[in-house]
């Protein structure tokens, strides 16, 4: 494991900038993330800038421990930034939801509910399409997988892309075979 250090670090830089960054727009605004910008904010950053950045980082510098740096090598430093990077977040987001701010949850979810009934009254819906999107966003709601459970649930679903990034940066950062190279 000594030979995946950088990727370790990589992760934990990764885990870390992730949660500063949540930490800053929390203390801006807590509802943020209930907002059409926070869902954009949060795809851009935390799928895939912050990921392809970091991970490419972690197959990089993991790079100078292996002669010929293989496909699975690049692809095992890139998925280990992410998952580091994962456990990270997973223990803060934990920490947060069970000790620092028990109610940001399901206020969170209450706010995207508003949120959404405000989108579609400026985009001129008509009430009763309004009315029926609400019940079942607060249906989706009640059923949606919250604590524990649900930090769980988002983080192997994190994973799961992580692991398709890790596949393209592991093909991409591989050492080239001679016959492979362009003259």
């Amino acid at each position: 494991m000594n030979m995946y250090q950088p990727a370790i670090k990589q992760g934990v830089i990764m885990g870390v900038v992730s949660i500063l960054l949540f930490l800053v727009l929390y203390a801006v605004d807590p509802m943020f993330f209930a907002k059409p910008m926070g869902w954009l904010t949060l795809f851009v950053v935390n799928f895939l800038a912050l990921p392809i950045v970091f991970m490419i980082l972690g197959a990089k510098k993991t790079k100078p421990n292996f002669t010929p740096f293989r496909f699975q090598e690049a692809f095992v430093a890139a998925f280990l930034t992410s998952v580091v990077a994962t456990v990270v977040v997973l223990v803060f987001n934990l920490l947060f939801i069970t000790v620092i701010d028990t109610t940001w949850e399901k206020e969170l979810g209450e706010e995207i509910i508003r949120s959404t009934e405000t989108f579609m009254e400026d985009m001129g819906a008509p009430q009763e399409a309004i009315d029926e999107a609400i019940v079942k966003a607060k249906g989706d709601l009640e059923n949606r997988a919250t604590g524990v459970m649900g930090q769980l649930k988002s983080a192997l679903g994190g994973l799961g892309w992580y692991l398709i990034l890790a596949l393209i940066i592991g093909a991409v950062q591989k050492d080239k075979k001679e016959e492979d190279a362009l003259v």
